[in-house]
């Protein structure tokens, strides 16, 4: 590879693409859009959980757990067409976020 094409990591001193935007070899990113956007999801993660339908002044008054049933509901009014969705969205939930 030429110099041209090739930089060094500016934590790692390794060789790398001129257009990389992260470090193969150490993980640094290098891009500064993309550690901007690496900081935003780390501070979002250190916020605290997320929960679904809090009340925000309601009548309930606080937090509340997403009620499944409305699911279970939906599965059978829909003949079961509804548990397509259902099943993925319980398995691939954020379960840092979600109870």
């Amino acid at each position: 590879m030429s110099d041209a094409t090739t930089k060094k990591c500016p934590a790692c001193a390794e060789l790398i693409l001129a257009e990389a935007k992260k470090c193969k070899h150490c993980g640094e990113i290098i891009d500064p859009q993309m550690r901007d956007i690496e900081q935003l999801k780390a501070q979002i993660k250190q916020s605290g959980p997320v929960y679904m339908n809090a009340a925000n002044g309601g009548a309930g008054g606080g937090l509340r757990y997403f009620n499944h049933g409305i699911h279970i509901a939906m599965t059978l009014f829909t003949a079961g067409l509804w548990l397509i969705v259902y099943i993925p969205l319980y398995i691939f939930r954020d379960k840092n976020r979600y109870v």
